[in-house]
């Protein structure tokens, strides 16, 4: 029974929760409104993306514009709640959509969220796939008469699958295949038979055992030659390498003198270079001293002239150029000479204002680079923090390896140590599986021999077995047997032994691993210190450079403010200084074009000087550099001559000659290493071979034996599957014969309740599912013959005879455990007549205990019959779709 269905983004309905009860149930609306597509959604939450049919792709069902999209459909089966959930995830650009999750619930329990296990899990619980649904359940607009246009074995088909006899037909068919597979399978096993026996006896003819216990000796002798060759070729690899770290060295003192040489020579040129710098600046500075005479002679002269010294001549010509002005300006107009001098004190106090703003921004600026000094330190003591924490978990780790009796020294060949037991391991670990062998065949012969023994005569010829080469071959036998039990025994310890070995290394190797870890920290919390002392620097240098530019800004606050004072005091003695500037104006003048040529004759001397200082300075920096050259040059004759001595101390022909004969030595041993290699391939290829040969023949005595006892069980099961296959037909042909029967007396019944004052007598059915339409005065129609209204009807009357039929196989036999039966627009192509026969079918199927009927339908007379209605509304606006209850 239906009990809820909940859709998100289906079709046009956008948000849509609606719950089902007992009874009949109509939905109504206009066309188009989105009443089938609320029946769609419920087929679809059942059997998910298996509705669509082969014109429509997944995406058609969902929204347009919609990027997911949900379906969830609650139900109840058999006392049990069930619930599906379908989620859908789409892609409008491209028109794809898939099927992201999907949910078989029961009593709310989740039991299935894999698309294929939740439509196994609701095919297995409805008894019915989708398209038997189809059939049966849910009778779809403009399909009513879907069974009647089928082909006769369509339609038997159809009506074996929904009465459950497809299955009786499909296990016949497995168990003739079954059949027909052990047939195949019987002749398979009597070929394999022979075909064993033969090989069986070629494998014992060819003694597999004795060839490998010969191959296994011959394995060990090339180990003992191998190990000897190897011992060699390191002893020659270790001498090679110590004569090539030698003419290493030798090639780099050569190299190291030839640089040296190049140096030399390029100082020595530098040092030349500065010498004729220092001859030419000598000839500039004796060129300037003269013209520098010149001039002071002239300013002398036009000191005498004013009465003044040279040193009072800026000042002089800035007086007389200030009374010129301020005479000038008197002049023509006292009132603009004053407004100048307003706004010079003006801006003389905007600029003690941008002095003082900026000696503020100095001082906030050396306290936030004070702080970043602070965070620093703060962060070099978190790298010292940490490096002494790396240093304990260093002495941690060398202690450990100490634990294993192993220095720091011997880490760095670990790995060789490593492949040195490994080795040591596989070796004996060989040995250990041919002992096994060889134990395992002299305990089968000491078997056999013992049996011969105890039977007392020799079971072919007869003869009494005592003092004879049996008995004794059995007492060396067990005599050898011991041996190799006691020689196994020692090799057991051995292995043991090597293994805690190999344990060891191991641990050592990880070991070392981490002391490399450890190291490599260190070195980054060391550079990370060294960065931080630099970054601390940079900040010193700059608060120096800070504090010395606040000084600077100090000095020049005092000027002008010094300044102010002397505006200040000029703008008071303006009236006053009127007069007196009119009158020297004209000696001002002239005493001001004198100044003037005397403070230029003093600039150009000034200038001249410090040319002169500035090319002694040169010189003097020059000659500090050909100081620094000859040190340098004398350092680097030093270095020559020692790498003059070192190289004195090896004989390079000497060296490659010997490296020559060393390097011939090694390619004869690894000669000598791959022949051995080659020979050992060769031998563990044929003793694998040997190996298997002896396996396979045990397999194969073993196989055989599997063989014939499978040739017995076959033919029994042979027996079993032809007896199998005629019981499905005999038993697929009674039920269906007796279903038949059933139907035929069910679509009788309904017929008459329908057409009961009609033309027609009743239905025939016959074993084929054929149906025959009888009129009452005896003659036969086909259904296809009737009129559309009576055929739609008829077709309802088939599926309800089948619904019923369902009902009367259902272990409850009350119908309850059917799904409901659903009914999209039946009344499309009936008149008013046979409207009311359907509601008479409705009403008929609701009294024989159907629970639920779902009808989709516009006819009011449905709609009036109904227990339930719901009407379906679209909004013309936004394309969707709503539901409400009437």
């Amino acid at each position: 029974m239906l009990k809820r269905l909940a859709v998100e983004n289906i079709r046009s309905y956008r948000k849509l929760d609606i719950s089902f009860r007992n009874g009949v149930t109509v939905v109504s609306g206009v066309n188009g409104s989105g009443k089938s597509s609320l029946l769609e959604a419920c087929f679809t939450g059942l059997f998910g993306s298996k509705t669509l049919d082969r014109d429509f792709v997944l995406s058609d069902i969902i929204t347009r514009g919609a990027t997911k999209a949900s379906i969830v459909l609650e139900f109840e089966q058999n006392g049990h709640d069930y619930s599906v959930e379908q989620s859908f995830r789409n892609d409008p650009e491209k028109g794809r959509a898939s099927n992201t999750r999907s949910v078989f619930r029961k009593d709310r329990e989740i039991i299935f969220d894999q698309a294929t296990r939740t439509y196994e899990a609701v095919t297995s619980l409805l008894n019915m796939d989708e398209e038997a649904y189809r059939n049966c359940v849910y009778i779809r607009q403009g399909e009513i008469d879907v069974l009647i246009n089928a082909r006769p074995k369509d339609r038997q088909k159809m009506i074996d699958d929904l009465l459950q006899l497809g299955k009786l037909e499909e296990y016949r068919e497995r168990a003739s295949s079954a059949r027909v597979g052990v047939g195949r399978h019987q002749r398979d096993n009597e070929r394999r038979i022979q075909e064993i026996s033969k090989e069986l006896k070629s494998l014992e003819d060819s003694d597999p055992s004795g060839r490998l216990a010969s191959l296994q000796t011959r394995s060990g002798q090339i180990d003992t030659e191998l190990s000897s060759l190897n011992e060699k070729r390191d002893r020659t690899l270790f001498l090679i390498d110590e004569l090539s770290k030698k003419l290493s060295q030798l090639s780099e003192l050569s190299g190291k003198k030839e640089a040296l040489q190049k140096q030399v020579k390029e100082l020595t040129a530098r040092r030349s270079n500065s010498l004729l710098s220092i001859d030419s600046l000598s000839n500039d500075i004796r060129s300037c001293r003269k013209a520098l005479d010149a001039k002071r002679e002239r300013a002398s002269e036009i000191g005498t002239k004013l009465g003044v010294d040279q040193k009072q001549a800026d000042s002089l010509v800035t007086e007389l150029d200030e009374d010129e002005r301020s005479l000038r300006d008197a002049l023509g107009d006292i009132k603009s000479k004053k407004a100048v001098c307003e706004k010079d004190l003006l801006n003389i106090g905007t600029s003690i204002k941008d002095n003082e703003k900026q000696v503020k921004s100095l001082e906030d600026n050396l306290k936030d680079t004070g702080s970043r000094i602070k965070a620093v330190n703060d962060e070099i003591a978190k790298h010292q923090s940490n490096i002494e924490e790396l240093e304990a978990r260093h002495r941690e780790v060398v202690s450990k390896v100490a634990s294993l009796g192993m220095t720091l020294e011997k880490l760095e060949n670990i790995d060789d140590v490593l492949d040195l037991v490994n080795d040591q391991h596989k070796r004996l670990h060989g040995r250990e599986a041919g002992l096994k062998a060889q134990i395992s065949e002299l305990r089968s012969a000491l078997e056999k021999s013992k049996k011969l023994l105890e039977a007392g005569k020799c079971p072919t010829c007869g003869q009494d077995l005592k003092g004879s080469c049996v008995e004794e071959s059995t007492v060396l036998n067990g005599e050898a047997l011991a041996k190799l039990e006691t020689e196994l025994s020692g090799l057991r310890n051995d292995l043991s032994e090597i293994q805690v070995r190999i344990e060891k290394v191991r641990s050592a190797r990880s070991y070392r691993s981490e002391i490399d870890v450890v190291l490599r920290d260190l070195d980054s919390e060391n550079e990370a210190i060294k960065r931080d002392n630099k970054r601390i620097e940079e900040y010193r240098l700059h608060i120096q450079e800070n504090e010395l530019r606040i000084k600077e800004l100090l000095f020049g606050r005092e000027t002008l403010e010094k300044a102010l004072g002397d505006t200040r005091e000029r703008a008071g003695s303006m009236k006053q200084e009127e007069d007196s500037f009119s009158k020297e104006h004209s000696k001002v003048l002239e005493r001001l074009s004198l100044a003037r040529e005397m403070q230029k004759t003093l600039g150009e001397c000034d200038k001249i000087g410090s040319d002169i200082k500035q090319m002694d300075e040169k010189i003097k920096s020059i000659r500090e550099m050909i100081s620094l050259f000859d040190g340098q040059i004398g350092e680097k004759k030093d270095s020559l001559n020692e790498i003059d001595g070192k190289m004195g101390e090896f004989d390079k022909k000497e060296l490659e000659s010997l490296s020559s004969q060393y390097g011939l030595a090694l390619g004869v041993i690894n000669s000598g290493i791959g022949e051995l290699k080659l020979e050992k391939d060769e031998v563990m290829k044929k003793a694998g071979m040997a190996e298997n040969d002896r396996k396979r023949l045990a397999a194969m005595r073993k196989d055989l034996g599997i063989l014939k006892n499978r040739g017995t069980y076959l033919n029994a099961v042979y027996s079993d599957a032809e007896e199998l296959e005629s019981m499905y037909m005999r038993v697929r042909a009674q039920l269906r014969s007796s279903n038949i029967r059933t139907l035929d007396m069910l679509i009788n019944e309904i017929f008459s309740f329908m057409y009961s004052n009609n033309a027609y007598s009743h239905v025939q059915l016959d074993a084929d599912y054929n149906l025959t339409v009888f009129e009452k005065d005896g003659t036969a129609l086909e259904p296809k013959l009737l009129s559309g209204g009576e055929r739609a009807l008829f077709n309802l009357v088939l599926r309800c005879a089948i619904y019923r039929l369902l009902a009367l196989g259902n272990s409850s036999h009350d119908g309850k455990g059917l799904p409901p039966l659903i009914m999209d627009e039946p009344t499309v192509f009936l008149d008013r007549g046979h409207v009311h026969q359907l509601i008479k079918l409705i009403d008929m199927m609701r009294d024989i205990g159907v629970a639920q009927i779902l009808i989709v339908s516009h006819d009011e007379s449905l709609i009036d019959s109904a227990d339930h209605v719901f009407s379906v509304e679209k909004d013309s606006v936004t394309n969707t779709s709503a539901i409400y209850a009437r």
